[in-house]
C-alpha cells in the first residue's frame, strides 16, 4: 500500500516530469531539417573539426558539441541540434527544482515552466544549432545552487559552475553577477572564510579557456581570431571583433530596441502576466531580499546590454534577463494562488494560447531555406568556381556543406567580410593555397596595412581600402582558368562597385558572374530546388527567400532585351512554381 508521504511526492515527480519532457518533443518534433542561418553552419562544423568558433570563442559549447557531434547517428548538423534540444529542457527541469526548493504550488510551477519553454526566444534557439541554450541551462543552474548555498558542497559547486558559465557565452556574466551579489548579501561571512577554495574553484571554471590557445596552435582548419598568444586570444575572448555595435547605437536606436525587447519579455509571459511578475519582485524584496536583488540586477544588466547591441538577431541575449523574471513570476503566481485560491487555475490556459499562437512562427521542421539557399549557391556555379559574398547566411551554411557533407568541394568560396582578418589568410592558405600563392604580392601589401591598424600602431585608412580592393579583384583576375562569381549585386556598396569596376555582371542562378564580354552564359534554374517553409517564416528567412527574386529580374531584364523569350518564359514559370507559397 503507498504511504500518505509517498502520495504527496507524486504531483511534484509529476510536474518535474511533464514540462521538460514535452518541451523535449516539441523541441524534437519542430528542429529544423538541416543546417539553418546565422551561426548554425560555422558552429556545427566547428564543433566537429574542433576549429575556434566566432567571438568569444565558446570553448564550453565547442567541447560538449564535439562529443554530441560524435553520435552514431542522424546527420552532424542535427547531433548538435540535440545539445540545444537537451539543454533547454534540462534549464526547465532545474527552473522546477528551484521551485520545488521554494515551495512553489505545482500549478503555478507547471504553468511558468510551460511558458518558458514556449517562449519565442528559448524555443528558437532550442531547434537548431545555437549556443544560447545552454546560457540558459546555466542560468537556471546557479540559481539553483545559490538557493542552497547553506550546504558548503553547494557553494563550491557555485564558484565552479559560475566560472564555466562564462566560458559559454558573455550574457553568462550577467546571471553571475546577479548571484555573486545574492550570495555576498546572504553569506559573506562564510564566502570570506571560504574565500581561497571558492577563488580557485572560479578559475578551475575558466579552464576551458585554454582549449582555445592549444587548439589554435594545433593550426585547426578554421582559427577564428587565431587566439595563439595572450593578445590574440584577449581580443578573442574580449569580443573585440564586435565592440564596434556595442553601445553605439543614437537614443532612438536605443529607444527602439527597448522596446522589442519588453514586447519580448511581455510576450515570453503571456502579457497579462507582467503585472504578476512586478508582483513577484514584491513578493521576494520581503521574503528574500538578498535573492530579489541579485535576480533584479541580473534584469537590469542584462536588459541595458541587450538594448545597445545593435545586432539583427539579439532575442537569445535576454535569455538570462527572462530566466531571473520567471523566478518572480513563480513567486507572484504562487501569492496570487494562497489569496484567491481555484479561481487562479484559469492562468493554466495561457501556455496554451501561447503555444498556439507561437508555433506557426516557431515551428521549423519544414524550413529548408538555408540548406537549398547553400546547394543553390554552389550549383549556381561552374566547376572550379571562385565566388566572393558578404551574405553570412550563404558562407556559413556553404562552409558546413562543403567540409562536412562534401557537397561541391571544387568550389573555392570567400567571406569578403573576414578577409579583412588577418587571422582569415590563416584558413585561406590551408584551404585554397594556389589562391594565396596567385595574389602573394597582393597578400603581403595588404597584410601590411592590416596589422599595423589591428596592433594600433600608425596607419593610412586610404591605403588599407585601396590594397582591400586590390587584392579581392587579385582573386578575380589571378586565376584565368577559373570562372568567378559574386552573390550580391554591383551597386550594392562602394566595395562592390570598384570589385567589378571593368567587367560585365551577369546572373547566373543565384550568382553574378563576372566576364569580360556580355553574352549571358545559358543556365537552367531547374537544377535549382527552393522548398517555401509553411511554418517558421519570420523576418530572417523572408529576407533570405527575397533574395532569389534580385537574381530572376535581373536575369529576366536581360534576356528579354536580347529576344530570348523562351528562356524568359521558362525563367518566370520556374520562378512560380518555386515560389507559389511565398508571393
Amino acid at each position: 500500500m503507498t504511504s500518505p508521504r509517498n502520495n504527496q511526492n507524486i504531483p511534484h515527480l509529476l510536474y518535474l516530469l511533464t514540462v521538460p519532457v514535452a518541451s523535449l518533443l516539441l523541441y524534437f518534433h519542430t528542429k529544423l531539417p538541416a543546417v539553418g542561418l546565422i551561426d548554425s553552419g560555422e558552429l556545427a562544423a566547428g564543433c566537429y573539426l574542433l576549429n575556434i568558433l566566432h567571438p568569444t570563442g565558446y570553448p564550453l559549447y565547442t567541447i560538449l558539441g564535439r562529443l554530441f557531434s560524435l553520435l552514431p547517428f542522424s546527420s552532424v548538423v542535427h547531433r548538435l541540434t540535440y545539445l540545444s534540444i537537451c539543454c533547454s529542457s534540462a534549464g526547465i527541469i532545474f527552473f522546477l527544482l528551484i521551485c520545488l526548493r521554494e515551495k512553489i504550488t505545482p500549478v503555478v510551477a507547471i504553468v511558468v515552466a510551460s511558458l518558458l519553454a514556449i517562449s519565442p526566444p528559448l524555443w528558437n534557439v532550442s531547434t537548431d544549432v545555437e549556443i544560447y541554450s545552454l546560457t540558459f541551462l546555466l542560468s537556471f543552474l546557479l540559481w539553483f545552487l545559490a538557493e542552497n548555498v547553506e550546504n558548503t558542497p553547494y557553494l563550491l559547486a557555485l564558484s565552479y559552475f559560475a566560472g564555466l558559465t562564462l566560458t559559454n557565452h558573455l550574457t553568462g556574466l550577467w546571471t553571475v553577477a546577479g548571484i555573486i551579489t545574492t550570495i555576498f548579501l546572504s553569506r559573506h561571512r562564510k564566502i570570506i572564510r571560504l574565500l581561497t577554495p571558492l577563488l580557485l574553484l572560479f578559475i578551475l571554471g575558466l579552464s576551458p579557456y585554454l582549449f582555445l590557445i592549444l587548439r589554435a596552435r594545433t593550426q585547426p582548419l578554421l582559427a577564428w581570431g587565431n587566439p595563439v598568444n595572450f593578445e590574440q586570444f584577449w581580443w578573442h575572448i574580449s569580443g573585440r571583433q564586435y565592440r564596434v555595435w556595442m553601445f553605439a547605437s543614437s537614443l532612438g536606436a536605443v529607444t527602439h530596441n527597448a522596446g522589442r525587447g519588453l514586447t519580448l519579455i511581455a510576450q515570453t509571459f503571456g502579457y497579462i502576466l507582467i503585472p504578476i511578475v512586478f508582483y513577484g519582485i514584491i513578493i521576494l524584496f520581503k521574503k528574500k531580499r538578498p535573492l530579489a536583488t541579485g535576480l533584479t540586477i541580473t534584469v537590469t544588466l542584462c536588459f541595458l546590454y541587450a538594448v545597445n547591441y545593435g545586432i539583427p538577431d539579439i532575442a537569445a541575449y535576454y535569455l538570462p534577463a527572462i530566466a531571473a523574471l520567471s523566478i518572480f513570476a513563480s513567486a507572484g503566481l504562487d501569492a496570487l494562488f494562497h489569496h484567491f485560491g481555484k479561481i487562479c487555475h484559469i492562468v493554466c490556459v495561457i501556455p496554451i494560447a501561447m503555444l498556439l499562437t507561437n508555433y506557426p512562427v516557431q515551428n521549423q521542421n519544414q524550413n529548408w531555406v538555408a540548406y537549398d539557399q547553400a546547394v543553390n549557391t554552389l550549383e549556381s556555379a561552374d566547376t572550379g568556381a571562385i565566388i566572393i559574398t558578404d551574405w553570412w547566411d550563404v558562407y556559413a551554411p556553404s562552409f558546413y556543406l562543403q567540409e562536412i557533407e562534401k557537397i561541391r568541394t571544387d568550389i573555392c568560396i570567400i567571406d569578403k567580410e573576414l578577409v579583412r582578418r588577418s587571422w582569415y589568410f590563416n584558413y585561406l592558405e590551408k584551404k585554397y593555397p594556389w589562391l594565396i600563392s596567385n595574389s602573394q604580392h597582393e597578400v603581403d601589401e595588404f597584410l601590411f596595412h592590416l596589422r599595423r591598424f589591428e596592433h594600433g600602431q600608425p596607419y593610412d585608412p586610404s591605403a588599407i581600402q585601396a590594397s582591400y580592393i586590390k587584392l579581392l579583384r587579385s582573386f578575380l583576375v589571378n586565376n584565368p582558368g577559373r570562372s568567378t562569381y559574386i552573390t550580391f549585386p554591383a551597386t550594392s556598396s562602394p566595395d562592390a562597385q570598384q570589385l567589378v569596376k571593368g567587367f560585365y555582371v551577369l546572373p547566373q542562378g543565384i550568382l553574378f558572374r563576372l566576364q569580360d564580354d556580355s553574352l549571358l552564359p545559358e543556365f537552367d534554374y531547374h537544377r535549382l530546388r527552393v522548398r517555401i517553409p509553411r511554418y517558421g517564416l519570420n523576418e530572417r528567412t523572408r529576407l533570405n527567400l527575397a533574395r532569389y527574386q534580385i537574381f530572376v529580374q535581373e536575369r529576366l531584364r536581360l534576356l528579354e532585351n536580347n529576344s530570348r523569350y523562351d528562356e524568359a518564359h521558362a525563367l518566370k514559370e520556374w520562378y512560380r512554381q518555386q515560389f507559389v507559397n511565398f508571393l
